[in-house]
């Protein structure tokens, strides 16, 4: 097997699973887009608390998910936002595309801010999503992301670009 070589090893109506020839495993995602939203409320991030498989271990991360066949990102990223936590925004704001783990999968995320949240409703989690709320304050979170207790790559990405841009003061 050439440097560029892959072999499938299995596949499903979502991924394909390849191997390369050092006998690592990687996916292929068929829908591999997926959003998150940095939201802020006062001087609050809402996050998101959850259990991730692939690490054995509990997550604060940011709320999101897949944008679905032919959705926009800016719809997909209201969607997602609304039911994991329930909150309704106004205006978005675009921080850019990252590639979470380009090593072992295609899947694209485009991460958004806003601070204009206008109405909260209740969460509309799939049966498969036990997600806990979080609202952490501003100045604890980036301490934390400093102190390098925080360690979801989108979250860190987020509050990079909403430093970076000034959405919010640098601590």
């Amino acid at each position: 097997m050439s440097i560029n070589q892959k072999k499938k090893v299995y596949e499903n109506t979502h991924t394909s699973v390849f191997e390369d020839q050092k006998e690592r495993l990687f996916l292929q995602e068929k829908n591999h887009e997926s959003v998150v939203v940095l939201g802020q409320v006062d001087d609050e991030f809402i996050l998101i608390e959850q259990f991730r498989h692939g690490i054995n271990h509990t997550v604060i991360q940011l709320p999101g998910g897949g944008v679905e066949q032919g959705e926009q990102l800016e719809a997909a990223a209201r969607r997602e936002f609304a039911e994991e936590t329930g909150y309704q925004c106004g205006k978005l704001i675009y921080l850019g595309k990252l590639w979470p783990a380009s090593w072992r999968t295609n899947e694209v995320t485009h991460a958004f801010f806003t601070n204009d949240i206008i109405d909260r409703g209740a969460q509309q989690l799939e049966s498969h999503e036990h997600i806990s709320i979080i609202h952490m304050g501003v100045s604890e979170c980036l301490q934390q992301f400093k102190q390098n207790t925080i360690h979801d790559a989108e979250l860190c990405f987020a509050l990079l670009q909403v430093i970076l841009h000034g959405y919010i003061e640098k601590p």
